[in-house]
């Protein structure tokens, strides 16, 4: 499965990149994800390791993952080292005339209950990071 979207933020790279990148904030614009556990302590960057409680397709699950990208106001990745669906996901930001282009990229292959679903997978998922960027996109223009 592979799902990918963009969004224009109007708001700087280093704006963008600093809310993106720290898994504390997920939970504020993903509807997917119920909250974030911290399992190494600092700030966010390359080898960072948390916890995500999630919810879709209305099943609840944990999933861990470890930052696998922190490159400033470019690209930041974390994988997930366990739980029903093995993922990537990647944000990539590039500065635009009015701010800021970010893409967000899935990729994954789904395992359990999930594996069934697959072909509804990738529609729902799909949606899901339209909304979720449309979120984002609403709260970071409004703090500005």
């Amino acid at each position: 499965m592979r799902v990918e979207e963009s969004v224009e933020i109007n708001r700087p790279p280093e704006e963008v990149f600093s809310y993106v990148a720290n898994p504390e904030n997920m939970p504020q614009w993903s509807t997917l994800v119920l909250e974030i556990r911290e399992e190494t302590e600092g700030q966010p960057r390359q080898g960072y390791r948390f916890t995500a409680a999630a919810k879709f397709l209305g099943r609840r699950f944990e999933m861990p993952f470890e930052v696998t990208a922190h490159e400033k106001s470019q690209r930041y990745s974390h994988r997930s080292t366990g739980g029903p669906f093995p993922t990537e996901w990647t944000l990539t930001l590039e500065e635009t005339a009015g701010g800021t282009r970010l893409t967000e990229n899935a990729q994954g292959e789904p395992g359990g209950f999930f594996r069934l679903v697959g072909p509804l997978l990738e529609r729902a998922g799909r949606r899901q990071m339209r909304t979720d960027l449309n979120t984002l996109k609403d709260l970071l223009e409004v703090q500005g």
